[in-house]
């Protein structure tokens, strides 16, 4: 249980460091591939299926995608939620990622800060400042200027760190040739054996029970949901740099004729559907079909981000409070996601959330 409290505290610090200011972003059309290998002088926001960076972006880059490449140079800030991250090039700041594997060979000049399934930073790979990690497996063989901390299901070091190492972790590993230059402290279910000299100042064990299969469970489940927050919050945050005026106005529509609007989308849903599966029985309009489709479902992840800019405006001005449409976004996503966990309720809401936005969508395009 400890275990699962600490993951989650981890998942809610880089929820609300991810939330990121985007007004004055370059907008990279989206494609399958995205091929970055010019000079652009400004901060980026770019999404697609395989991203790859090879050229040098003078600013901040948030990017989402299945893998994501950085061979090039970002002088600024990376944030980045992707199946694969692979960073061979140099960042001049921080490195903010959700991912399921993350291999840093290149240069991360400041501090890491990570939540996937597994981490990398090989022996040609550098952080310079700290890093700050919730993995499944943290590998260091290369060099840390900084302090690491967090928890991971394996954490090895082979590398050299600068500062200090707190991990709460079910294995830890120190290799000959290591070097933490402070103290070295770790939770665990057993102690590990560390190298004589590996450690410049104090070790401290302590001991941990050994993790239960539940407890995998929920770190599987926390690490879903995560990906799934991320998503809609990327999806929102493209929405709001290409459409910034157009959803704000289709999210003031929710509170004026929910029940007209909830009967609506789902009309449209089940007529999108009925179209899609008689254009696959044709066999040749299965390619307008797969279009279609691929609409329907885009849809629907908007129509969540609607529902969750208007709750989140909604109940900050409850609260007597006034920000941005992307806090107002992450905020509301965020309660949304949390009460669909509610058995039974959970269920009507995230369904009210979805196609009361969908019908608001067809009456606003309708004008």
């Amino acid at each position: 249980m400890g275990r699962s409290i600490r993951i989650l505290s981890g998942l809610f610090l880089l929820i609300f460091v991810l939330i990121y200011p985007v007004s004055a972003f370059t907008t990279i059309e989206s494609a399958d591939t995205v091929l970055i290998n010019e000079v652009i002088e400004d901060d980026i926001l770019v999404a697609g299926n395989n991203v790859i960076i090879e050229g040098t972006v003078v600013g901040d880059v948030v990017v989402a995608g299945g893998t994501v490449e950085v061979r090039g140079n970002i002088t600024q800030d990376l944030i980045v939620a992707a199946g694969e991250v692979s960073i061979t090039g140099n960042i001049g700041d921080d490195v903010r990622a959700a991912s399921g594997t993350l291999v840093i060979d290149g240069d991360v000049r400041d501090d890491l800060i990570l939540f996937s399934g597994e981490t990398t930073i090989s022996d040609t790979g550098t952080v310079g400042g700290d890093i700050t990690s919730t993995t499944g497996q943290l590998n260091i063989f290369g060099d840390v200027g900084g302090d690491i901390s967090g928890s991971g299901g394996e954490v090895t070091i082979g590398g050299t760190v600068d500062g200090d190492v707190d991990v709460n972790t079910g294995e830890l590993t120190v290799l000959q040739g290591a070097y933490i230059s402070g103290n070295l402290k770790y939770t665990s279910p057993s102690s590990s054996e560390i190298p004589d000299g590996a450690v410049g100042k104090d070790v401290v064990f302590t001991e941990e029970a050994a993790y239960e299969d539940d407890d995998e469970g929920v770190v599987s489940s926390i690490i879903l949901w995560l990906i799934s927050y991320l998503s809609l919050v990327l999806i929102g945050l493209l929405g709001l740099v290409i459409w910034p005026q157009q959803l704000r106005k289709i999210a003031e529509r929710t509170p004026e004729a929910p029940g007209k609007a909830f009967f609506t989308g789902i009309g449209i849903f089940i007529a999108g559907i009925l179209i899609i599966l008689f254009l696959f029985i044709t066999v040749i309009g299965i390619p307008l079909g797969l279009i279609l489709l691929i609409i329907v479902l885009t849809g629907l992840y908007i129509a969540r981000v609607i529902a969750a800019i208007w709750l989140g405006k909604y109940l900050f001005r409850q609260m007597g409070k006034e920000y941005r449409p992307l806090t107002d976004l992450a905020f509301g996503l965020l309660v949304i996601m949390l009460a669909s966990e509610i058995p039974v309720m959970g269920s009507l809401i995230y369904v009210a959330v979805t196609f009361i936005p969908v019908g608001n969508m067809y009456y606003f395009l309708r004008k």
